[in-house]
């Protein structure tokens, strides 16, 4: 577990420059976030599904065309939009059921269709009250969707971003809550903050990689034919990489109905 003045020190011995006499502690402060933002953004080209997910609950007010996708961030990947039955807590009695996407010019122009997936057809659960998470066949008599039951007002809307705003078609004509599930960057560090919380401790054997990401910025260029900072950092970033890779991918695959 390193904190930033543990960072901030290791980075300041491989500069050669521990009485930061030419790199200041805020400088290398910045540069050390900067590190880890460059870390984040390979993740989630790489392997987003091990990024932890922020959660954001609110009520759609009535006649709403739109709101903020989330409640304060502006750097975003939105996973899934989902809404509950009703406003009330959500529990297991009052779960949020995933949205279909559609493309912001698809915005109130028609009905929702549902989507040609075999899973999203009759599958799962029986209509008999105490049989709703019960197998009952691809077309087993009294099968209803794996997504919610007949008649789920989740089954009217669907959803739209556009900057970072999310808009919901049709315009809701009574509230209802909506939870909006997605990823964003790790958050800046200062003081004595850690480098990687509990949140994103899987990161913590990978700390090297900002050590030497935060050197490389701060020396820039440099004149040696052979940087051996350059050549450790990419030592670990292929390693760090094949350990993405090897990271379950979150997603399951699908089966188009009628697919030819």
């Amino acid at each position: 577990m390193t904190t930033l003045p543990n960072l901030r020190t290791k980075v300041s011995r491989r500069l050669e420059d521990t009485a930061n006499a030419h790199w200041s502690t805020t400088e290398l402060d910045d540069l050390i976030n900067e590190a880890r933002m460059d870390m984040w953004q390979l993740v989630r080209r790489v392997n987003p599904s091990i990024l932890p997910m922020e959660t954001h609950t609110f009520t759609w007010t009535a006649d709403t065309r739109s709101n903020r996708a989330t409640a304060s961030d502006t750097d975003f990947d939105i996973y899934l939009v989902s809404m509950t039955e009703t406003t009330e807590a959500i529990s297991a009695n009052n779960l949020p059921i995933p949205l279909p996407r559609i493309p912001y010019e698809e915005v109130n122009r028609g009905s929702v269709t549902r989507p040609l997936f075999h899973e999203n057809h009759k599958h799962y659960g029986g209509l008999t009250p105490g049989t709703e998470w019960t197998y009952s066949g691809v077309d087993g008599g009294t099968s209803v969707s794996n997504s919610w039951a007949a008649g789920s007002s989740s089954q009217i809307y669907a959803w739209a971003m556009q900057g970072v705003n999310l808009f919901l078609s049709p315009v809701p004509r009574s509230d209802i809550q909506i939870q909006v599930e997605y990823i964003k960057p790790f958050d800046a560090v200062s003081g004595t903050s850690e480098i990687f919380d509990t949140a994103n401790a899987m990161f913590r054997p990978w700390e090297s990689i900002i050590e030497l990401g935060a050197v490389l910025a701060a020396k820039g260029r440099s004149d040696e034919q052979t940087d051996p900072v350059m050549a450790q950092w990419q030592y670990k970033m292929d390693m760090f990489l094949k350990w993405l890779e090897q990271r379950e991918i979150t997603g399951t695959p699908t089966v188009v109905l009628n697919g030819f």
